[in-house]
């Protein structure tokens, strides 16, 4: 038999290797809580390539060159991914359960636009922080072999 004889198999292409990667880090979220923040970005996406356009125009006053913009879609492209995971990790930190704790005064809309934007910061605090807090946490939870959600989806 020579070495023509057989058939090699398949290799797996990089796309299709990211995609079960990808699926494979969302199963570390609970459904119900997975579910309930891919509604939140539709309000995060916008608003976080809103702001890394900002940063990258205040580091790079010139004309945004092709490149620029690539790197701001991959940016928010990361963000939308981890955008779960940062948020978790927002709620669990010191900052984000402070603010989240507060208690108003004031009037009864005050208090209220007080509260919304508090938590419209926090969405976008987290989305925005999403590339670097996302990772950290998904790879947490590989280690810890642990799902994470919100307490009301444990019960």
């Amino acid at each position: 038999m020579s070495k023509n004889d057989y058939v090699k198999p398949p290799k797996n292409s990089v796309f299709k290797n990211t995609a079960g990667a990808m699926k494979g880090a969302y199963s570390y979220l609970h459904p119900d809580y997975r579910k309930r923040k891919l509604i939140h970005l539709v309000l995060v996406v916008p608003v976080v390539l809103f702001i890394y356009a900002l940063i990258d125009g205040l580091l790079m006053p010139w004309t945004p060159t092709i490149i620029d913009t690539i790197i701001l879609i991959i940016l928010t492209i990361l963000s939308a991914y981890f955008y779960p995971f940062s948020l978790w990790w927002y709620k669990q930190s010191f900052t984000g359960s402070t603010l989240n704790d507060m208690v108003y005064i004031g009037t009864l809309s005050g208090a209220m636009l007080r509260k919304f934007g508090t938590m419209f910061f926090g969405i976008v605090l987290a989305g925005v922080l999403a590339p670097i807090a996302g990772p950290l946490v998904l790879l947490n939870c590989r280690k810890k072999n642990m799902i994470i959600g919100d307490t009301c989806d444990f019960k």
